[in-house]
């Protein structure tokens, strides 16, 4: 699999997960832990598509 199809199966993904975490704003006090696996998910997935993108301009450059 291509770096370039990585960052874009990430990036996708991060969004479907902020969509989830936006419809879940209304009912944060009630489900304040999955909003904050949300958070974490996403940040995490940012790290790896920051990786990606650093690991491409790398190959890019090398």
């Amino acid at each position: 699999m291509s770096c370039q199809v990585l960052t874009r199966l990430i990036q996708g993904r991060i969004n479907e997960l902020r969509s989830e975490q936006v419809r879940l704003r209304t009912f944060i006090e009630s489900d304040q832990s999955r909003w904050e696996a949300l958070a974490k998910a996403i940040d995490e997935l940012n790290w790896v598509l920051e990786w990606v993108e650093t690991e491409k301009k790398e190959k890019q450059l090398g």
